[in-house]
């Protein structure tokens, strides 16, 4: 299992136009690292859609420092007064915005943690931005939702075959690459369906 997180890891995408999004996304992250400016967020999708990696990949294109919490593991009060605040009170080494990634921030108590951390948002917003994600986001009390820029990460059905397609051409190149055995079932299946665009594998 450790060895299949790793994987997932050394291969996540780095950059915005690395990752599979639908065009409006991938323009609006775009816009964010262009103009070197990240608000405070609400990434709100279904798992795996691509949140956690998308917060990711704009703070490495920016070289931003930044902390990352899975609010399903540490969703007490404890977690924001000792991990974020130590880390959101203290300038970062070059000098520049440091931020806080909350993945899965909808597990994070309504009634104690989430009004904490709208006090630390306000509190350390000249130093320190937040990224959260969440796969419910009627489960953000509302002072989050106005303190961060919502972002759906919403696919329209005619979007969704292009979306298919590119992440089969990306897992294609990414087995040629790494010259990965391809014996597995699974695999041959999904290589082949690039077939779609009309490509031989």
């Amino acid at each position: 299992m450790n060895d299949v997180m790793l994987w997932v890891e050394k291969y996540r995408p780095k950059t915005i136009s690395e990752c599979v999004l639908t065009d409006d996304l991938k323009k609006t992250f775009q816009t964010f690292v262009d103009e070197g400016h990240i608000p405070n967020l609400l990434l709100s999708g279904g798992p795996g859609v691509g949140k956690t990696t998308v917060a990711k990949a704009m703070l490495n294109e920016l070289g931003a420092t930044y902390m990352m919490i899975n609010g399903s593991e540490e969703s007490g009060i404890d977690v924001l007064r000792n991990k974020i605040k130590n880390f959101a009170s203290t300038v970062s080494m070059d000098g520049n915005r440091k931020f806080v990634i909350l993945d899965e921030a909808d597990y994070l108590n309504p009634q104690s943690t989430q009004p904490a951390l709208r006090g630390f948002i306000e509190e350390f917003h000249k130093n320190c931005g937040f990224i959260l994600t969440c796969n419910f986001k009627n489960r953000i009390i509302d002072p989050l939702h106005s303190r961060c820029s919502v972002v759906e990460f919403r696919i329209p059905s005619s979007e969704k075959l292009n979306l298919l397609v590119n992440s089969l051409l990306v897992y294609k190149t990414f087995l040629k690459q790494n010259k990965y055995n391809l014996n597995q079932r699974q695999s041959l299946v999904l290589l082949k369906n690039t077939s779609l665009i009309g490509e031989e594998f």
